[in-house]
């Protein structure tokens, strides 16, 4: 007889409580390290190696997010097209808008986030720079609960290789985050002062 399945049943709360906490620390940090995201920008550009011409999503920051623009600006600047995530339903995978930096931007959806404007053509990124609340050294991620970056990372890694990228402040590590089957693990983690990966 096998193993039986976990009881995650737990989770939920455990996830929602650690959120929380989570956001009161990352913002603590973004006061504290005004310029953390660009010496991310100059880790990142020396250690993650990207397939030339891949198509990058990056992502506008919201509620003391590390700011992933000057690292996407950085990108453009070295010949890659970018794209930003827009939200296409609840319960749906994210779409992806092409976007150069200084384009407009107005909120969308039910989310209200930052995307570029409808006009904008779709577009499939092969990179996500991917934000979070907290992350651990097995690369796994914990987001808001939406569940979109699941969604998204497993729809795009059906149809061909996808390289996921969270950046984050170093504080946002914790020794452990609780999984459940459908958390999509990321495939490196960069911070301000390390590169996690696999």
């Amino acid at each position: 007889m096998g193993n039986p399945m976990p009881d995650t049943r737990h989770l939920p709360s455990e996830k929602h409580a650690l959120r929380l906490a989570m956001k009161t620390r990352r913002a603590e940090a973004k006061v504290r390290q005004p310029d953390a995201s660009l010496i991310l920008k100059d880790l990142f550009l020396k250690a993650v190696t990207l397939p030339a011409g891949c198509v990058i999503s990056a992502y506008v920051a919201r509620n003391a997010e590390m700011d992933a623009l000057p690292l996407a600006t950085a990108l453009h600047a070295r010949g890659h097209a970018l794209c930003l995530p827009a939200a296409a339903g609840r319960d749906e995978p994210l779409r992806f808008r092409a976007f150069t930096p200084g384009d407009g931007l107005a909120p969308q959806g039910t989310m209200n986030l930052y995307e570029p404007l409808p006009a904008a053509p779709l577009c499939e990124p092969d990179v996500l720079i991917v934000p979070l609340l907290a992350f651990d050294g097995a690369l796994h991620r914990l987001g808001y609960g939406g569940g979109h970056y699941d969604r998204t990372l497993a729809a795009l890694r059906a149809q061909k290789p996808i390289l996921a990228v969270g950046i984050a402040y170093a504080c946002q590590e914790v020794p452990a985050l609780p999984a459940e089957f459908f958390d999509a693990r990321l495939d490196k983690i960069v911070t301000e002062i390390q590169v996690f990966e696999t």
